[in-house]
């Protein structure tokens, strides 16, 4: 999919920048509604990573003259707060593969459509996905051991357990 100049400054705040905001919320009622302390980690690391990406993706919008303010989420949390507890951990990993294959796309879409000194920023949001999706894939495949690790590789002030 090309995109003009104009899409793809559209597709950075609303998948780039909002989508870490909806990340953020989400992960966020996760670890709230996650009884086992383990995995309640697991969804506080991951939400430390969108939070630290939200947080560096602000000074990008700004030099592309995007705004910053974040878009008002509880109903598309609550849906998923509210089915929390009936799905499995395997269940949630399996979710999480699925959301993170639909942003990779529209990731790579705005990473091919960068103009060469943005760039560097839109690939970091392609590792970061993949990151997350690769934690899922880990827990699925019964590493719980290492799931965490391309997460915390990006984390500038990771969570001690």
């Amino acid at each position: 999919m090309n995109m003009n100049r104009s899409e793809y400054l559209s597709a950075v705040n609303e998948f780039f920048y909002q989508g870490e905001v909806r990340g953020e919320a989400l992960f966020a009622s996760y670890v709230a509604l996650e009884e086992d302390a383990g995995r309640r980690h697991k969804w506080a690391t991951c939400l430390q990573l969108e939070t630290e990406t939200k947080a560096r993706l602000r000074p990008f919008l700004a030099r592309l003259g995007l705004s910053v303010i974040q878009e008002a989420i509880p109903e598309r949390v609550a849906e998923f707060a509210r089915t929390y507890a009936s799905k499995s951990w395997r269940q949630h990993m399996e979710e999480l593969v699925g959301i993170t294959d639909r942003y990779l796309e529209k990731f790579r879409a705005i990473e091919a459509a960068a103009l060469p000194d943005e760039w560097e920023v839109a690939h970091s949001m392609v590792v970061h996905e993949l990151a997350l999706k690769r934690f899922a894939e880990l827990e699925i495949e019964g590493d719980a051991q290492n799931s965490l690790v391309d997460v915390v590789k990006q984390l500038q002030y990771p969570l001690t357990r």
